[in-house]
């Protein structure tokens, strides 16, 4: 008698242990530490970011930054950073490598803000921006990679 009582308490802890995920919820992506991210990027260090831009690709990109997490101020011509920063307090500035010039000009009395040239993919610009400039991006990369570049950069200043 004792020894079936064993064996069916034996069998009922067996069954419960393999049985406790089919009951869970039904549904294997809902577990901790697994399956789906409610968003695609996020910013860990979110930062106020002002980015020269035109073109859809480009707004579409300052979308994604701002979806990230990020405060976004968009300029349509480099000769407005220096009026942007003066209203906004500015951590990055992303601009074209081309536009360097002007954009440092801009920059000149700002010191806080850090210039994160975007390159144009396939040009020398590329090997010269990575010689004058800690960090840059090309037009060509993804998001993630402008998040990761951003965020190297603020963990730096702060």
């Amino acid at each position: 008698m004792k020894k079936t009582t064993t064996l069916t308490t034996l069998a009922a802890c067996i069954l419960t242990l393999l049985a406790g995920n089919a009951f869970a919820c039904g549904e294997s992506l809902f577990r901790v530490g697994k399956g789906v991210a409610f968003r695609e990027y996020t910013a860990p260090l979110p930062g106020s970011i002002l980015v020269v831009a035109n073109t859809e690709a480009e707004l579409a990109l300052v979308e994604r930054l701002a979806a990230a997490g990020h405060d976004i101020h968009v300029v349509s011509d480099p000769s407005e950073i220096g009026e942007e920063l003066q209203n906004h307090e500015i951590d990055v500035v992303l601009a074209y490598y081309s536009e360097r010039e002007v954009v440092e000009d801009e920059m000149s009395s700002m010191a806080s803000a850090t210039y994160i040239p975007v390159t144009m993919d396939g040009t020398l610009e590329t090997s010269e921006a990575s010689g004058l400039y800690e960090r840059s991006v090309s037009s060509e990369d993804s998001v993630l990679k402008y998040l990761k570049t951003i965020h190297r950069t603020l963990k730096s200043q702060s």
